[in-house]
């Protein structure tokens, strides 16, 4: 089912507490699992938000926000690069078509300000993995997410 009555917007501050309560529905469920609360949620999004080169879409149908994107630019060698760090759309909302509305009305502005490429990190695993695929992602050969947590010791 595709839903076609929805309005997307640039995402902003004064929306901090709806973009976390969405944030921690989302990933506290299936398939990441995660802890966050309302308030460690809010104080990711906000370091985001605050970013000089960010750039966040929310979609709403009505007053209600269903899903948003969010990350930021960087430059690099060979043009301009964006980042998305963040991505979700309510569960109960999914397979709706709102997640394509959301990266093509993203992708349309990155075109527009002369993004060359679009990379992310996310979870293995058709829900997340298969999705990105689906909607033209793909791993970068040559390319391995690195993490150290040895430091702390």
């Amino acid at each position: 089912m595709t839903v076609t009555d929805f309005e997307i917007i640039d995402m902003r501050l004064e929306q901090l507490s709806e973009y976390a309560a969405l944030y921690v529905s989302v990933f506290n469920s299936e398939p990441w699992n995660d802890k966050w609360t309302d308030e460690t949620a809010g104080e990711r999004l906000k370091l985001m938000i605050n970013t000089p080169a960010f750039i966040g879409k929310a979609l709403y149908c009505g007053s209600e926000l269903m899903g948003f994107i969010l990350g930021q630019k960087e430059r690099s060698f060979d043009g301009m690069h964006f980042q998305i760090v963040e991505f979700c759309v309510k569960a109960a909302e999914q397979k709706k078509g709102y997640g394509k509305a959301l990266l093509k009305a993203l992708e349309n502005e990155l075109t527009d300000i002369g993004v060359v490429s679009i990379y992310l990190l996310t979870s293995k695993g058709e829900r997340t993995e298969g999705w990105y695929r689906h909607n033209g992602f793909y791993t970068a050969e040559g390319m391995i997410l690195m993490k150290n947590n040895t430091f702390m010791e």
